[in-house]
């Protein structure tokens, strides 16, 4: 079942260059995500969420990113945020999740310093790539803090808007409207119970999809992303393609190109989707093992390269259409170079 419709796709789609020019996230767009509860899809009823599941789940970020890179990116990211309702201590859950407009943008590179003091920590730092930085109505970064024992222990914290200064440094060649910008706070505090372990369920929250393991729950987020940008990249190769006159020796070629890398794409999207299924299946029924979740991060980072060689396979077929920045087929393919680079679908898994 389609997630939205084709006036919302229009709608969507008639902002994209100004998106990609401006590198600003409109309003309208805004509101369709609020409407939809796009950002609480991981979030309970209880809390004004949907509460999908994992396939569920990818199967939107999906078809939100084959409608506009950087409105896919900013769905995927920030429902992800709604994942730490299962982590959150709660006492703070009504605070953070608290109105239909509710967002997180964080980090979980462990780059900042916390010092303890008395009903929490002091905490100093700055992150980088948090998209949606510039609506978020919570903050969440992650902190490598001195443990009971010799190893050091990762917590996140959740900041307050008030609390946090946004350094506008993103300025990547793709996503542009995803505002993905440093976020910074200085010595500020943050109390005991806004702290929490997104390895460690908070017992409240009751999901399958709270007990995922985190990694490859991220990892199956982003490559859902990468393959909805994949099938947007061949949509704008077949539309160049259609342009092109019926006796041009030119079409005949590029047929045979598209035609290829449609049923690879196909390829991928199947191999995906049944591992997903599959995984999620075991998971809950309680017989997935670590081996099993780590097999689904392998999967991703090689979908995700297939995806990208069927977008640079088909780049040279289309002369400087291709290379025009205000090209369809040039937007989405930027979107795609850079949503693939995301270092949990790289391949060094």
């Amino acid at each position: 079942m389609k997630e939205f419709t084709d006036q919302q796709i229009n709608t969507i789609r008639s902002y994209e260059k100004l998106m990609d020019q401006e590198g600003s996230f409109p309003q309208e767009l805004l509101d369709i995500i609020y409407e939809k509860q796009l950002f609480k899809l991981f979030v309970p009823e209880n809390l004004g969420g949907r509460m999908v599941s994992l396939p569920e789940s990818v199967q939107i970020f999906d078809e939100a990113s084959s409608i506009n890179g950087s409105f896919g990116w900013l769905v995927t990211i920030g429902s992800g945020g709604g994942f730490f309702a299962g982590n959150m201590k709660e006492e703070v859950l009504d605070d953070v999740f608290n109105s239909g407009n509710d967002v997180i943008a964080g980090s979980g590179a462990p780059t900042g310093k916390a010092e303890r003091c008395e009903g929490g920590y002091r905490v100093t730092g700055e992150w980088k790539y948090c998209s949606g930085a510039e609506f978020a109505t919570t903050y969440t970064a992650t902190v490598v803090i001195p443990g009971a024992g010799e190893e050091p222990e990762i917590r996140a914290f959740a900041f307050t808007p008030e609390q946090v200064e946004i350094v506008k440094d993103w300025n990547a060649f793709g996503l542009k409207a995803t505002g993905s910008h440093t976020i910074k706070v200085k010595d500020v505090f943050v109390p005991e119970e806004r702290i929490f372990s997104v390895f460690e369920s908070n017992g409240v929250a009751d999901a399958p999809v709270y007990t995922y393991p985190f990694l490859p729950f991220a990892q199956a987020s982003f490559t859902a992303v990468v393959l909805g940008l994949g099938r947007r990249v061949l949509e704008e190769a077949l539309r160049y393609q259609e342009l092109l006159s019926e006796d041009s020796p030119k079409r005949e070629v590029l047929k045979s190109v598209l035609d290829e890398q449609e049923a690879r794409l196909k390829s991928l999207e199947s191999t995906f989707y049944n591992t997903i299924e599959g995984n999620w299946n075991l998971h809950i029924e309680g017989e997935s093992t670590e081996e099993q979740y780590n097999e689904v991060g392998v999967v991703c980072a090689q979908i995700a390269q297939g995806v990208r060689e069927v977008a640079f396979t088909l780049y040279p077929y289309l002369g400087m259409y291709a290379s025009d920045q205000d090209s369809p087929f040039n937007r989405a393919w930027r979107d795609l170079l850079t949503a693939s680079q995301h270092a949990l679908i790289g391949p060094y898994q």
